[in-house]
This record gives C-alpha cells, sequence and structure tokens, in this order.
C-alpha cells in the first residue's frame, strides 16, 4: 500500500506541475491589462511609470521566464505581492484559507450526513415517500447552486429573520466573530453547498441499497424476523460505504466547484470570493496562489480518499501495491 501511495503522491506532484502551466498561461489571455486597472489613466499620459511598473513585477519578461522565476519563488513558500495593494499573497491566502476549510469541511459532513439518510430512507420507504425522495436528488442536480443559496436567504433571513444572510461574522464583532454568531453565520452558506453532494450521496446510496436487497444475507436475516431498521444499520449501511468512498472525487469537485459560488451568494470571506476579485481586478498574482491552493487541497483531499479506500477494502490491494 505504501509503494501506491507513493507512486499517487508522484502523480499528484505532476498533475500540481501541469496545473501550474495552464493556469499561468490561462490567466494571462484573460482580457484587459493589470496595468491599465492599476495606474488609470496615468499609463497615457506616463508610459515611463507604466514601464518601470511592469518592469518591478517582471511582467515585461518573457511568458516562460515569469513562469520559471514565479514557480522557484512559490517552491519557496512565496506567492509575491497582489498587483492591487501591493500587499504579500501569503499573507492574502493565510486570512481567507481558514473561513474556507471551514465551510468546506462543515459541507462535506453534512452532506454525508444528509445524503446517506436520505438514501437509506428511499431504499427502504414505500410509497409515496419512496417516489419522492427518490426523484429529488434529480431535482436538485438540475437547480442551480447559487439559486439554491438565494433561496435559502429568503426563507431564512429575509421572511424569517432567524439566520444572518451574509459574511463569517455581525458587523459589531469584526473579523473575529465568537463561535455562537461563526456559527450561526455558517449555517445557510453550508446548506447550500452540501446539497449538490448530498444528492449524488443520496442516489449512489439508494441504488446501492437495491442492489444490497437482493443479497442472501439480507433476505436471510428478513427471513429471521430481523427488524428493518437494524439491517439498514447493521448490514446496508457498511457495505454503502465502499461506493461513496470511491466516489469521493467527483463529491469534491463538486464542493469545490460550488464554493465560489456559494461564497459569492453569502459574501463568505474565502479563497472562492477572493478569486472572483481578484480576476475582476486582473490581480494575477492572488488568481495564480488561489488557483494553486485549491488544486493542492483537491489533490491532498483525493489522495486521502485513495488511502481510506484501500484501508477500508483491503480486497482492492494487488501485490504492486503492497
Amino acid at each position: 500500500m505504501g509503494r501506491y501511495l507513493l507512486s499517487r503522491a508522484g502523480s499528484s506532484l505532476l498533475v500540481l506541475l501541469g496545473a501550474s502551466i495552464v493556469l499561468f498561461t490561462v490567466i494571462r489571455m484573460v482580457p484587459g491589462d493589470p496595468m491599465t486597472i492599476l495606474l488609470g489613466s496615468v499609463n497615457i499620459v506616463n508610459p515611463e511609470l507604466v514601464a518601470r511598473t511592469r518592469a518591478e513585477y517582471n511582467l515585461d519578461a518573457p511568458l516562460p521566464l515569469q513562469y520559471f522565476a514565479w514557480l522557484g519563488h512559490v517552491l519557496q513558500g512565496d506567492f509575491g505581492r497582489s498587483l492591487w495593494t501591493g500587499e504579500m499573497v501569503s499573507d492574502i491566502v493565510g486570512r481567507r484559507l481558514g473561513p474556507s476549510l471551514l465551510l468546506g469541511l462543515s459541507a462535506s459532513m453534512l452532506g454525508l450526513v444528509i445524503g446517506i439518510s436520505w438514501g437509506i430512507a428511499a431504499g427502504y420507504l414505500s410509497g409515496a415517500g419512496r417516489a419522492v425522495l427518490r426523484n429529488l436528488p434529480m431535482l436538485m442536480l438540475v437547480i442551480p447552486t447559487f439559486s439554491i443559496g438565494l433561496l435559502l436567504v429568503f426563507v431564512f433571513a429575509v421572511s424569517l429573520g432567524i439566520l444572518p444572510a451574509s459574511g463569517f461574522a455581525s458587523p459589531l464583532e469584526g473579523t473575529t466573530p465568537s463561535v455562537p454568531s461563526a456559527i450561526l453565520h455558517l449555517i445557510l452558506p453550508s446548506l447550500a453547498l452540501c446539497l449538490v453532494p448530498a444528492s449524488l450521496v443520496a442516489r449512489l446510496t439508494y441504488a446501492t441499497v437495491d442492489e444490497i436487497e437482493q443479497e442472501e444475507f439480507i433476505r436471510t436475516a428478513r427471513a429471521l424476523g430481523v427488524p428493518r431498521l437494524r439491517i439498514a444499520i447493521q448490514h446496508s449501511l457498511p457495505n454503502v460505504l465502499l461506493p461513496i468512498i470511491t466516489t469521493g472525487g467527483l463529491l469534491i469537485s463538486a464542493l469545490i466547484t460550488n464554493a465560489v459560488l456559494i461564497e459569492t451568494v453569502f459574501s463568505w470571506p474565502g479563497i472562492g470570493t477572493m478569486m472572483v476579485s481578484a480576476v475582476q481586478q486582473r490581480d494575477y498574482t492572488v488568481v495564480q496562489a488561489g488557483i494553486l491552493v485549491v488544486a493542492t487541497a483537491y489533490v491532498l483531499t483525493s489522495l486521502a480518499v485513495d488511502a481510506l479506500y484501500l484501508v477500508a477494502d483491503p480486497r482492492v490491494r494487488t501485490p504492486a501495491q503492497e
């Protein structure tokens, strides 16, 4: 298993290297000149200032040289300075990383709990409840995530007034909220972000339950009069977890893809809103750092999923992986 994980780690490093090349190139293909945005109309009357500023940020060098210079600094933990504010990018990312991790972890746990419970209920209920629970995931998957977020804001923040609509803290608390306040602000964005992964987990769960229900040991348990709830928890649930682990990459992709939208809708001070603002300002250094952090998080989580799957199901190990 150790040899297999080392191999996966090596391929993940190559993926990160390729991703860094693509993002570095694509960002510079986006229309708009960061110097125009940074200096405003000054570049019309003072081209020397524009040239000097470009040289200061190494934007006058050929693209390959810019990339290797940037990569060399990144390997030393230096993401450079923001083109917009001049602040160290590592400081900007550091402030935004905590809220993003908090939102991602809470949405992941909530999505798994909701999705597995939803799927098992859809697998064992009968009648109208079964039909509703089995068709609802399809509906959730076609509704845009930002629409779900806006609906939750309208219902729980505007109409009922029981939860805050945006932000990480109330205005009176500044940037360091109390624990109860942070939890209240976390509920709506976590719920909005978890619904798509929960729908995927629910579909996979009830499909797996349908297969397991045909197994001999389940039919034997039913014949012996074992209650359905006990069958679901003791027999179905352990067999449901393996397919969910297998599709962990798909669930991670859903979380990361929708996180930017949800952070924007709820004004959540995370990596997503940071990158949206940086793209609008053509702040190359901040966008590069943000995307690289997200890509690294995806790769590390995928490695953790692979390791968890090998531990959970030793049958998939081969001699090359031992």
